[in-house]
């Protein structure tokens, strides 16, 4: 299993620009529904460039809910608080699941991109003449 390169952010630190510091915000679907809280985001450590946001979704007192992830093409930021999504909630919920997202690996996140019918980004090769 190869690991990914990602960074797990569980903060709106200096390092995201203003328009990702978006941890803590809320998620809404399609329907304009609550989906979850954003725990954190996956980033590039080198520019600080979201990939995925990080969600908890489900869960009740004494149980921990299931953590997935939404990549970064099907979100966008609306107001002081709010991201929407044009995914449906339920649709979201049965996104594969992660453990830890500090633990992520090139095969999880390959199953995250199919179930959201993504290219994997580290598949861009550079062509050089």
């Amino acid at each position: 299993m190869t690991p990914s390169s990602l960074k797990y952010v569980n903060d709106n630190i200096y390092n995201l620009y203003p328009d990702n510091r978006i941890v803590g915000f809320y998620l809404y679907d399609i329907y304009n529904e609550m989906v979850a809280r954003i725990q954190g985001l996956l980033v590039d450590p080198e520019s600080y460039q979201p990939r995925y946001l990080v969600l908890t979704i489900g869960g009740f007192l004494f149980t921990e809910g299931k953590t997935v992830l939404l990549p970064k093409k099907h979100y966008e930021g609306q107001e002081l608080g709010k991201v929407k999504t044009s995914w449906r909630r339920d649709s979201i919920q049965q996104s594969p699941s992660i453990s830890d997202p500090k633990s992520l690996t090139l095969e999880k996140e390959q199953a995250v991109l199919s179930y959201y019918d993504l290219e994997p980004y580290w598949d861009v090769t550079e062509t050089n003449s």
